[in-house]
């Protein structure tokens, strides 16, 4: 058993550097993370490429590519290296206490505002877990990008992939008190067009939001016309809270914001609904512990948070 053990042990460090290696796109970034020389790095692939008896990289004095034999190895040891890792975690554990990395993506905003605050308790309850955190707007493939699990948008899942529900996301109108007390209130949806407007443009496919503001069940929909035109929603936020304009951002970020008085709701009785926002991660017969801790952790962080429960104060009856 030990030596069985062992083996995997050593086979998951290899695998780990070549996975390092592919990932950074040379030998110096992999040692750097690992804390060894570049040499150990180069003398572990070797060791590797000798067992397979194939090249994963081509190298050169000024460059490393990967091979086609390298771009395969990497999509056939995803899912296999991390089910080594848990088991060898499993193994090992003190008292079965969780412990590994966990890599979850995120969205920015969200994340800022609901998620991160909750952390210092996950990490406190839960020492051993190690948490790699992706910070980014999209929606990533959990498999092929080796994600543990997700918080984001619910989209159209595979049977592979389970989704919980974790928030509404509805977007509300803001402005600063500045800018509202210099060009005037908002009384109705024709004023918008007299006013300054913060807009937002999809970095993924390059088209300018159009603002779908519902009331009572009516939807109005609105191709708002800009001078500032920005792809981060963080910018949305700061810009208008500065009094640059109007914008559609989403309650839970506008809350702290309205909460500090940097910001005012404009026509309240308007807001705009996307998908709900959800964790999401494989679909698997034995869950890790350290990815079951993470999510239900995060579940019911967000169910009992003061933001969440505040927005839909905020929020109209669709």
């Amino acid at each position: 058993m030990n030596n069985a053990h062992n083996d995997a042990i050593d086979l998951l460090k290899v695998l780990k550097v070549f996975t390092l290696v592919y990932e950074l796109g040379n030998f110096s970034a992999a040692a750097r993370v690992l804390s060894i020389t570049p040499g150990a790095v180069s003398k572990q692939i070797g060791s590797l490429e000798d067992t397979l008896g194939c090249r994963l990289f081509q190298r050169t004095t000024r460059h490393l590519s990967i091979t086609e034999e390298g771009h395969r190895l990497y999509a056939l040891i995803q899912q296999p290296a991390q089910q080594i890792e848990d088991a060898i975690a499993t193994l090992s554990s003190d008292e079965g206490r969780p412990k590994g990395t966990v890599k979850i993506s995120l969205p920015i905003a969200f994340s800022r505002t609901v998620i991160l605050p909750s952390l210092v308790r996950f990490r406190e309850r839960y020492p051993e877990i190690t948490l790699d955190l992706h910070f980014e707007n999209r929606h990533v493939d959990l498999i092929s990008e080796g994600f543990d699990c997700a918080i984001g948008q619910q989209h159209e899942t595979e049977s592979s992939i389970i989704a919980r529900h974790l928030a509404p996301l509805t977007l509300i109108l803001c402005a600063s008190p500045a800018y509202l007390k210099h060009h005037g209130k908002v009384t109705s949806l024709e004023h918008l067009e007299h006013h300054q407007l913060i807009v937002f443009r999809s970095p993924t496919t390059g088209r300018v939001e159009t603002w779908k503001l519902r009331e009572q069940g009516k939807e109005h929909v609105i191709q708002p016309r800009s001078r500032l035109v920005v792809t981060d929603t963080e910018a949305q936020a700061e810009l208008a809270s500065t009094g640059c304009g109007i914008t559609l951002i989403g309650a839970h970020h506008a809350y702290p914001l309205i909460a500090s008085g940097k910001l005012k709701q404009v026509l309240a009785h308007l807001s705009a609904r996307r998908s709900d926002i959800c964790i999401y991660y494989p679909a698997r017969k034995n869950l890790p512990r350290r990815v079951s801790a993470f999510v239900e952790f995060v579940i019911d962080e967000v169910r009992k948070n003061d933001i969440v429960r505040h927005v839909k104060g905020l929020t109209p009856n669709p």
